[in-house]
């Protein structure tokens, strides 16, 4: 309700996109849980962390309200923000609910334990992590709070309010403070154009005379052509004229920027907002700037960019100690916004573990300090000046070291799910189930003749029931012909390719992305490795390649389920029960691997292989094409590997594999580990003893899953 005043319309728009998401958020859980009954509930929490990270994403993204956020004046239970950022939070806060939600329908022992567990774990990281000192240097800080109004600034000389930002300024000086900042736009000037070089010359005199540092908004205009203008900060510096600059790069869609303004080119003339301003006059930064000072670095962020955990991710994985973010929250008036858009700067805070300096028009003004903390914290639509100490950190959270990662497995893993529901069999209340289950223990006591009829019957009674979608049964107790079985095998590989070709496209669209992704090892090492490609279609042949292994990876559940629809003819009724869990299990453990190679050998191995130039006179450069096939051969080889334990689950429930027949073959399979991890991985011991390791790990994982596995006595 708080944007009405700045966009009438938006108000509709925001309610019906935000209620899209939750909706549809819904709807998959509703379905999946209908479908599978409790494992729905199970998956809830990948589903909603999922559709939330992607809410977060691309022009329309709008991270305000997430379900993580919804915690954070409850700094204790927070802190593992570091590790997953606010969608880990996200994810624990569902998990709790559905431990209440077991508790309250079952009074289960389990589910009170769950419920402790799930408290006291985040609980006691948090204290652990809040009484720790994140940083052993400090700075002196001041923020100014002038209190004009929104429109003040636009259409009043500047003179006018500069005397209350001087004012302050001189005050934080005196306060001891080496950095002052002021709000967004608090010098609404083209600092770079001849026509504005008073105000440039004001603020410059100003930060000389004292000999401070100030960080300031600003614009910035590009006359091109193409004519840009950018929302921009500046940071002025005592003794030199230079002005380091950043430009927002997150605008509120449509009241800054229309959305897909390339696509959608007209309707940057239209006008959206009620605040004087036409939507579609700013254009989005494409530099992430890191600003220097007095032994230090810090990253700015203008009002909306707060809102995304990846902005600031970014910033600190490029060298910012600290934060700061300028803002001008007036124009929501007095509603809640101010005070949840200045919650959101706590959890940026709490990821990275860095403090924030926010400095607000109309406030919230405040210092945060790395475990979320805010001190000096001032009221709204109010004069206010704030001064204070700073904690500054060089280290790296596991969140700023990697981002959105646990958020895009668990989304992929909520997509994988939702696919697979399609195929599950409906049990809504677990009537189908349960009549699955009758039907076969009447099946046991029939002869052997009955026992095919009666197996025919309870497929019947799944399609009646709108459930899993059976392969072809014949009408009578006769096998199907040879030719038959070929038939239905060259559908099964036709739509399996398919599904690999759409997969294929896909990646192939995104294969500058992917790429990116997997040099991502490379580039780490040293950020200024570069590849190179040796053969005039090298390049053509990177992509090629990415897009087909992609594609197959992509499509890797469509294709395990092609597999069963062909083999599931011959499977008793309760062995395709299964179906679900082992093409889930399938791509969940593929990805479990991948990650594996991924994080860990792709590295690993790296090191070892460029370490063995050190001392030399030889300079490690690798080929694109090569590289790229190294990075692939080891995502591929862990990823068909950790798959080690839901086969032998599979082939135990099929009755070909035991575990005692497993634990007499062992040394055979050590054996077997090193010869596989011999040809898989790339010819080094480094990658060879990771892949082999994991694997005979695996297989004795796997003796015990065959084990719980199959059938008692």
């Amino acid at each position: 309700y708080w944007i009405a005043w700045i966009t009438p319309p938006g108000v509709l728009a925001a309610v019906f996109y935000l209620s899209l998401w939750r909706g549809l958020t819904i709807w998959a859980i509703s379905v999946i849980t209908r479908r599978s009954g409790s494992f729905g509930l199970l998956a809830s929490p990948f589903i909603w962390v999922g559709l939330e990270y992607v809410s977060s994403l691309g022009d329309l993204g709008f991270p305000w309200v997430l379900l993580g956020a919804s915690q954070v004046d409850y700094l204790p239970l927070v802190q593992h923000a570091d590790l997953f950022g606010v969608f880990g939070v996200s994810f624990w806060l569902v998990l709790v609910n559905l431990a209440l939600l077991q508790i309250w329908r079952k009074r289960s022992a389990a589910g009170i334990a769950t419920l402790v567990v799930l408290f006291v774990a985040p609980m006691s990281y948090g204290l652990f992590r809040m009484d720790q000192t994140h940083g052993d240097r400090t700075l002196n800080v001041g923020v100014t709070q002038p209190n004009l109004e929104p429109l003040a600034k636009e259409f009043r000389p500047f003179d006018t309010h500069f005397a209350v930002l001087k004012g302050q300024t001189i005050e934080a000086h005196r306060r001891g403070a080496r950095l002052v900042v002021w709000p967004e736009t608090a010098v609404p000037a083209y600092f770079h154009l001849r026509v504005n070089q008073h105000y440039r010359d004001l603020v410059q005199s100003l930060v000389d005379s004292l000999g401070v540092h100030l960080y300031t908004g600003g614009n910035h205009l590009e006359i091109g052509p193409p004519r840009k203008t950018y929302n921009a900060s500046f940071l002025f510096s005592p003794g030199t004229v230079k002005l380091e600059r950043y430009d927002k790069m997150r605008l509120v869609p449509f009241g800054e920027r229309t959305p897909f303004p390339d696509l959608l080119p007209g309707l940057r003339t239209i006008r959206f907002t009620g605040s004087g301003f036409v939507s579609g006059n700013w254009d989005s930064g494409e530099q992430y700037t890191v600003f220097k000072l007095d032994g230090t670095t810090f990253s700015g962020m203008i009002c909306f960019d707060s809102a995304f955990p990846q902005q600031a991710r970014r910033f600190v994985r490029d060298g910012a100690e600290f934060l700061a973010v300028i803002t001008n929250d007036g124009w929501f008036g007095r509603t809640s916004g101010p005070y949840q858009h200045a919650k959101l700067a706590v959890f940026r805070a709490i990821e990275n573990r860095r403090s924030v300096v926010r400095c607000a028009n109309t406030g919230v003004s405040a210092l945060i300090d790395p475990a979320g903390r805010m001190t000096e914290t001032s009221g709204i639509f109010v004069e206010a000046l704030a001064t204070g100490s700073i904690q500054l950190n060089s280290g790296m959270t596991f969140y700023a070291q990697n981002g959105d990662l646990f958020s895009q497995v668990v989304g992929i893993i909520g997509l994988l799910i939702i696919l697979v529901a399609r195929f599950w069999p409906r049990n809504g209340d677990g009537s189908v189930v349960a009549e699955d289950q009758t039907a076969y223990r009447e099946v046991e006591d029939e002869s052997a003749g009955d026992q095919t009829a009666a197996m025919i019957e309870v497929e019947e009674s799944e399609d009646k029931e709108g459930g899993l979608i059976n392969p072809k049964v014949p009408d009578n107790d006769q096998p199907m012909p040879f030719l038959d079985h070929l038939e239905e095998l060259r559908w099964n590989i036709l739509r399996g390719l398919a599904g690999v070709v759409i997969g294929a496209v896909i990646c192939g669209i995104c294969a500058d992305t992917i790429l990116a992704a997997l040099t991502i090892p490379y580039r780490e090492m040293n950020p200024n490795n570069i590849l190179v490609t040796l053969k005039p279609m090298g390049m053509f042949m990177v992509k090629l390649n990415i897009a087909l292994v992609g594609g197959a990876i992509l499509a890797l559940p469509w294709v395990l389920y092609q597999l069963w629809e062909f083999v599931a003819p011959g499977l008793f009724p309760t062995e395709r029960r299964y179906v679900s869990f082992i093409v889930v299990s399938f791509t969940i453990c593929f990805v479990i691997g991948g990650s594996v190679a991924y994080f860990g050998v792709v590295p690993l191995s790296l090191r070892f292989l460029v370490g063995l130039t050190t001392d030399t006179d030889v300079v490690a450069q690798f080929d694109v094409g090569m590289y790229i096939g190294f990075v692939l051969r080891l995502l591929v080889a862990f990823g068909a590997v950790f798959e080690l334990p839901v086969a032998t689950f599979f082939l135990v429930k099929v009755g070909v594999l035991t575990a005692e027949r497993m634990r007499v073959g062992r040394r055979y399979a050590i054996l077997v580990g090193f010869v596989l991890a011999a040809f898989l991985t790339p010819p080094d011991p480094i990658s060879q003893m990771m892949m082999a390791l994991p694997l005979i790990l695996l297989y004795e994982i796997s003796i015990w899953v065959a084990r719980v596995a199959q059938p008692k006595g």
